[in-house]
């Protein structure tokens, strides 16, 4: 496992690992489990701590030197595998069992609406579409999701995803493309076509806004 370009059975992936495994530590601790020096561990711990995967604890006051435990931060939480793939694979297994695929395609079509409002909040009737678009594909990437806006030579714009975050379980249970596509079309506020999908091979998903369906004017 790489964290952050921290690998396991390297000094600093070794703390990692410790502190995950007993919730937190001290230098003491750790130099006693991992078997290094002092300096080595604080060498270690400072570096983990500018990254944010730490944060250490003050334990003791008084003269000399504060003693501190530390323990692993909510980002650093976040990079361990979690198998949501497998979670969200069997719960729409679930789903289509007992609602059919209607009612599987209503409910995920409720999912990309309420996506939408927590990704993008709402936006008032009057504001412009080139205005919503460049405010999604900012919110999108500050969420790391790699996605980039183009115009079409045709008019109207492409919307492109190279980060699919559900490409995994996308391959069985494509529905996932539509709630995508539900979930731009609340945010944006027109009709969005999927165009191409990284699940047949593409190298990223594209959506197609088009011109002639929303008034936009083609540029010569």
């Amino acid at each position: 496992m790489t964290v952050f370009g921290i690998r396991e059975g390297t000094p600093a992936g070794d703390i990692v690992s410790y502190i995950q495994r007993k919730g937190s530590a001290t230098v003491k601790e750790l130099e006693d489990a991992l078997a290094v020096s002092t300096t080595a561990v604080r060498e270690q711990l400072t570096h983990l701590t500018n990254q944010g995967l730490i944060a250490p604890t003050k334990i003791r006051q008084g003269p000399g030197r504060p003693s501190y435990r530390y323990t692993l931060t909510a980002k650093a939480q976040s990079l361990f595998p979690k198998g949501y793939d497998v979670l969200l694979n069997v719960l729409l297994e679930e789903i289509l069992a007992t609602e059919g695929p209607e009612g599987m395609a209503q409910l995920l079509s409720r999912v990309g609406t309420r996506l939408a409002t927590l990704y993008t909040g709402d936006h008032p009737a009057n504001v412009a579409l080139r205005e919503r678009l460049m405010q999604f594909v900012y919110t999108m990437n500050r969420k790391g999701m790699s996605i980039n806006v183009a115009e079409s030579p045709g008019g109207g714009w492409v919307v492109s995803e190279y980060a699919c975050p559900y490409f995994e379980v996308a391959q069985t249970h494509d529905s996932l493309c539509s709630m995508e596509r539900q979930m731009m079309e609340t945010a944006l506020g027109h009709e969005v076509e999927i165009q191409r999908r990284m699940v047949e091979g593409h190298n990223g998903c594209h959506f197609v806004i088009k011109a002639d369906e929303i008034g936009i004017e083609k540029h010569n």
